[in-house]
């Protein structure tokens, strides 16, 4: 065996260690009553409202985009306002010292145990379209999204890297709870979901950094039979993007706390 087979070994089954560690971590901060009992009936209710009030405001075909963003809301504030626990853990523990002392980097490490939250938002997503679609009438349009469940799936993951960047901040700052949300808002009003594209100049600038945005729109495409591939490529970049920002993010903490002797900035 090589030495590089044998250094990238130890390296693999550390990542694996904390994959396995971010699931029970998952699971023991959100168990099934609180996903079943808290996150799930917000998000259905959250799309059905939004759903509906679509139809209200602006008939139905307005109804049915504000479903299809309705069920790509629902997946990315799950991951947005719940991912930030990953963090928010290390930081109520005190045991950031111990990630950035380590052998694997703490965004590895962020990103590793972060896994189970793009899976259990779109696991979301799922549940609210098969409930949402029958009590709004839309059926046929749930069936026609099946072909695009990859690319909400997707935007699972790219909601989930913006919000692991917007929560990284709360490492060394008391901003968990506003970083969160500010993210989570910014994309109800930046991603397409029911503000069409074209309304309003700035929010399609910073939708475009957003994720959701180009998701949506492929969707959207799709169901107009236009092409879509290309925003598929945008909404990953987007993700890899904000990777990046969580990366920069965890590498400033690191560099402060170096120079402070220890983790609280506040």
């Amino acid at each position: 065996m090589s030495s590089s087979s044998l250094s990238a070994s130890p390296l693999l089954w550390r990542l694996g260690e904390a994959v396995r560690f971010g699931w029970r971590e998952f699971i023991a901060t959100n168990p099934p009553s609180v996903l079943g009992g808290s996150i799930l009936p917000r998000m259905l209710l959250q799309a059905l409202f939004f759903t509906l009030l679509g139809g209200v405001v602006a008939g139905a075909r307005h109804q049915e985009y504000a479903y299809v963003g309705g069920l790509m809301l629902a997946l990315a504030m799950t991951n947005i306002l719940y991912v930030s626990q990953v963090p928010v853990a290390d930081k109520e523990s005190g045991t950031f010292w111990r990630l950035r002392s380590g052998r694997l980097h703490p965004t590895a490490l962020f990103v590793a145990r972060a896994l189970p939250y793009p899976l259990a938002g779109f696991a979301v997503a799922v549940v609210v379209a098969a409930v949402v679609a029958p009590l709004a009438g839309l059926g046929e349009l749930a069936l026609r999204l099946v072909p695009m469940s990859g690319v909400y799936l997707l935007i699972s993951f790219t909601a989930t890297a913006a919000g692991l960047a917007a929560s990284a901040f709360s490492v060394g700052r008391r901003v968990e709870t506003l970083a969160s949300n500010l993210t989570g808002y910014a994309v109800m009003l930046c991603s397409g979901a029911f503000l069409p594209p074209g309304r309003v100049p700035v929010i399609d600038v910073v939708g475009a950094v957003l994720p959701g945005r180009h998701g949506l729109a492929a969707v959207h495409a799709f169901l107009g039979g236009e092409p879509w591939a290309a925003r598929v490529a945008a909404e990953a970049a987007v993700g890899v993007g904000w990777l990046g920002v969580a990366a920069l993010v965890v590498a400033v903490q690191i560099r402060r706390a170096r120079r402070h002797g220890h983790d609280d900035f506040v």
